[in-house]
């Protein structure tokens, strides 16, 4: 079996069930940091399960894909939301480290066309994820509250850009190799930010 198959359907099925924890976290704690990540587990499973259906009755990659891509955008602009929630009790000023990372992130996806072949949506995206990225290296400079997960948004943007880096150097999907390593390891990562998040709100 196509082991793409195995894993954008283990992805949709890891991100569903995520999305319903998440739910169901917001309607206990009533804290719109969960709903906002459950809406983006919800666009990024959904994206895949698009690429996943076309994969299955048409046996191979869609040539054009924008409902993956803007599926996979959305989600990207519910984390930029979540991490501006985070942030919305703190006023973020200059930083010139923060402005590095995000201007090096942007240069990465639009060299690599992630989110590609579009132009608009690769430039659409990396405005999103370099302010994704300028927010979390700003908030680790100022050493406040939940800076684990400030790491770890960091991390999930690094595997993101890296997948797609590989995925350049890959011409064969139906076993398992690096790209599918990374998937995972995105995947999992993804997931995690919801316990996290949970004990940033709980503080346990």
């Amino acid at each position: 079996m196509n082991f793409e198959l195995i894993d954008n359907c283990f992805q949709i099925a890891v991100l569903l069930g995520a999305a319903l924890a998440a739910i169901a976290v917001t309607l206990r704690h009533k804290d719109r940091r969960f709903l906002i990540l459950a809406l983006f587990y919800i666009c990024i499973s959904m994206g895949t399960l698009y690429w996943v259906l076309h994969l299955f009755i048409f046996g191979d990659v869609p040539q054009v894909f924008y409902v993956s891509e803007f599926s996979w955008l959305a989600g990207y602009l519910f984390l930029l939301s979540f991490q501006m929630v985070r942030t919305d009790r703190i006023r973020p000023l200059f930083s010139l480290p923060s402005l590095v990372g995000a201007l090096l992130t942007a240069a990465i996806v639009l060299a690599f066309r992630i989110f590609g072949p579009s132009y608009f949506v690769s430039a659409a995206f990396a405005g999103v994820v370099s302010s994704i990225v300028y927010l979390a290296v700003w908030r680790l400079r100022c050493r406040g509250d939940g800076r684990f997960i400030d790491c770890w948004l960091l991390l999930c943007v690094i595997l993101q850009l890296l997948l797609y880096v590989v995925s350049g150097f890959m011409e064969e999907y139906t076993h398992f190799n690096l790209y599918f390593a990374v998937d995972i390891t995105l995947t999992f990562s993804f997931a995690s930010l919801l316990p996290l998040a949970l004990r940033e709100v709980t503080g346990k």
